[in-house]
């Protein structure tokens, strides 16, 4: 099999604290341990050979790692990687985005929880100011799309949604809604109640809005899009628990460590550090065709399981959104 699309996590640090991603008592990987940006653009550059043509940066909090624009450089040079995205919580985009985007930056995927700033303070310990002033600089700089992620958890957000398509429309922006995950096992504050099934989110914008019509949309990956004709805009939807959408999976994570990561349902891993940071270029190339067998392994497994998610046991943050 082929890979077409890599997550790539520069930092497993955040300047966020949202509960379903970053336990109270996470600890770091130590500096030296992370990948270095010519490392990583090293391994980027051997697996376009094997279909490699987007690359999403991700953390973490990837802002928080010092010079990024040196990595999105690297990628840019690389002919075959026609995509390159960030996903961010836009907390310090503002100040950002500009060398990003003169770098070469294509994308941007934005989280946001919650439109009510004292809710998204308690689910993030962040401010939600912020977040629109990344945005706004980030739509004057030319972004397009700029997507917005927002994680819908039962009891807590799902009455936003139209709130959300309201702002979807007014920002210039397509909003995504996700199921809640249970990544992290115990470590984090999850239970399937919380899980808001977003059958009943798409129902409720249906009622409102007229009938969705399915779209297509850049670097759209797990979402499935609908285009709203009343408004001109479009939303997805990320089902992973509801309607798992794992067919055909062509996805890995690199996390910022160096291992990568053949599914998020599941801790299986390979460690590619060593080779990357050492092996030759023969030594690297053998390693990627062990990672697309193991890949392939993944996928069935994953589908024989039922689309589990019951072995993943790393929070997010480790892992690279």
């Amino acid at each position: 099999m082929n890979i077409s699309y890599l997550r790539v996590s520069v930092t497993d640090k955040c300047n966020l604290k949202c509960f379903y991603c970053r336990p109270d008592n996470s600890e770091f990987v130590p500096h030296d341990e992370i990948l270095r940006y010519e490392e990583i653009a090293r391994l980027v550059k051997a697996m376009t050979k094997y279909g490699l043509r987007k690359v999403r940066i991700t953390g973490g909090e990837p802002l928080v790692r010092p010079q990024l624009e040196e990595l999105v450089k690297m990628l840019k040079d690389i002919p075959q990687i026609n995509d390159i995205s960030l996903t961010t919580n836009a907390i310090t985009l503002s100040k950002h985005a500009e060398k990003l985007r003169k770098a070469g930056l294509d994308r941007l995927n934005i989280s946001i929880d919650s439109l009510k700033p004292e809710l998204f303070y308690q689910i993030t310990k962040g401010r939600l100011e912020d977040v629109l002033e990344g945005i706004r600089v980030s739509k004057e700089l030319g972004y397009d799309p700029i997507k917005v992620n927002a994680v819908i958890v039962k009891g807590l957000n799902e009455d936003e949604a139209l709130d959300f398509v309201e702002f979807g429309k007014e920002y210039g922006v397509e909003v995504r809604f996700i199921e809640m995950m249970p990544i992290g096992g115990e470590q984090i504050q999850w239970s399937e109640d919380k899980v808001q099934p977003l059958k009943e989110i798409k129902d409720k914008i249906e009622k409102k809005y007229g009938k969705l019509i399915p779209a297509i949309s850049v670097g759209s990956g797990a979402a499935r899009v609908y285009k709203i004709p009343k408004l001109g805009t479009k939303i997805g939807f990320i089902t992973p628990i509801s309607n798992p959408f794992c067919d055909g999976c062509s996805k890995l994570r690199l996390t910022a460590e160096g291992h990568i990561k053949l599914c998020l349902r599941t801790d299986d891993e390979l460690d590619a550090k060593e080779v990357v940071r050492y092996g030759t270029d023969e030594e690297l190339d053998r390693f990627i065709k062990k990672v697309l067998i193991e890949k392939d392994i993944s996928n069935q497994k994953i589908m024989r399981s039922g689309y589990a998610f019951s072995d993943c046991r790393r929070i997010m943050t480790s892992i690279g959104g």
